[in-house]
């Protein structure tokens, strides 16, 4: 059935994020709704700079009220000096934003400067030259960037630096196809300097040749089943109506890779019921030693966003998880996902859309007969407190 096809806009578009909750005193002191720019902000930050933040924008509101208090009382409710205190009212008085009152200390997703510019160009002209079917080693690349760009700029880029552009061009390349050929479910130990508990694991499903998020849950990785469950079930919310909803997909599900968590035995039963259900596709389960984190290594590196990848011997010390972090509602599993929706964002800029495209059958029957494993085993631990 043909469909409306359009390449999709600006990487930097608005980010999905309608179905995560927000601070209801948000709307209150920004305006409601709260703008996406300021609820991306407001879901990333850590529980400490939220609540200063809520303090100083309180501040910033009885200040601009009818009868404002005492300035030293305004300043000291907003935990600063008198003079920061002014610097940051007129900031709020010009723009009522979470920016405005300086809590971010957030470490960002990328810095965009001149340096950058001129190594995202010479790395496009670059890997651009090389020939259809040519043989040529990610150590050549690298080499020729770093000429072309030690040229232009007056430091020489590490090693580390050039070989991390060579490798993010290349897989932005591999993206020209529609997704849904080849899907790869992994589960690795993770970490964010924002998050209430350090150490994570995190269960994704991927599209391997765009290199797509397509469903992600935290998880316990001796309980892999459920973590595969719920990141099946988030899957199934995006393609259906999140921000995958409009994704051009290809025809046919090819190929499927699983990294089996650290319940083996139960996991190697995965593909068993596979063929049962009819689905096609091949499921290949992997339980080599270091196998976790393998395929989204590969798809983004040693960090997506601000979310870290850890080593494989993490995932056995990373934290469980609860029911909230599981469904997606825990503050933990928020922050992952505003994330990811970042990700998935930068690279649909370069996908095609249509909006009568769906995905391949298989893989919807795949992703509802995991989904299904939710209510037929316990979820998760007991909520603290």
């Amino acid at each position: 059935m043909d469909g409306t096809r359009s390449k999709a806009g600006d990487a930097d578009e608005e980010v999905d994020l309608d179905y995560l909750p927000v601070d209801r005193r948000l709307r209150l002191l920004i305006g409601d709704p709260v703008p996406a720019s300021e609820k991306k902000l407001w879901l990333a930050m850590s529980t400490d700079q939220r609540d200063s933040a809520m303090r100083r924008m309180k501040a910033m509101a009885r200040w601009h009220a009818g009868r404002p208090p005492v300035p030293s009382d305004a300043a000291k409710g907003a935990g600063l000096t008198l003079n920061r205190f002014y610097e940051m009212a007129k900031a709020w008085r010009t723009k009522r934003s979470i920016a405005s009152v300086e809590t971010m200390a957030i470490a960002p997703r990328a810095r965009s400067s001149d340096y950058d510019t001129i190594l995202s160009k010479h790395v496009q002209t670059v890997v651009a030259t090389v020939p259809e079917g040519a043989k040529v080693t990610l150590k050549e690349l690298i080499e020729k960037l770093g000429a072309a760009a030690a040229a232009e700029l007056d430091v020489q880029p590490s090693f580390a630096t050039l070989r991390r552009r060579v490798q993010e061009e290349m897989r932005r390349r591999e993206r020209r196809v529609r997704p849904g050929g080849e899907v790869q479910f992994d589960c690795c130990a993770i970490t964010m300097s924002t998050m209430d508990t350090p150490q994570r694991v995190l269960f994704v499903i991927l599209d391997r040749r765009t290199q797509l998020v397509l469903g992600a849950a935290l998880g316990d990785a001796r309980r892999g089943r459920v973590g595969y469950a719920h990141a099946a079930a988030d899957a199934l919310r995006r393609v259906t109506s999140g921000s995958l909803r409009a994704v051009a997909w290809t025809g046919r599900l090819e190929k499927m890779e699983l990294v089996v968590g650290l319940d083996e035995a139960d996991l190697s039963r995965v593909a068993v019921e596979f063929v049962r259900a009819g689905i096609r596709s091949v499921m290949q389960p992997s339980n080599a030693p270091r196998r976790f984190g393998r395929y989204l290594r590969k798809a983004v590196g040693d960090r997506m966003g601000r979310i870290l990848l850890l080593s494989s011997d993490d995932v056995a010390t990373s934290a469980s998880a609860t029911t909230s972090d599981l469904d997606g509602t825990s503050d933990d599993a928020v922050r992952v996902q505003v994330e990811i929706e970042v990700h998935d964002a930068t690279i649909l800029a370069d996908l095609e859309r249509d909006d009568a495209s769906e995905p391949p059958a298989d893989l919807l029957t795949t992703l509802r007969l995991l989904a299904d494993w939710r209510d037929r085993e316990p979820s998760a631990q007991p909520e603290a407190g």
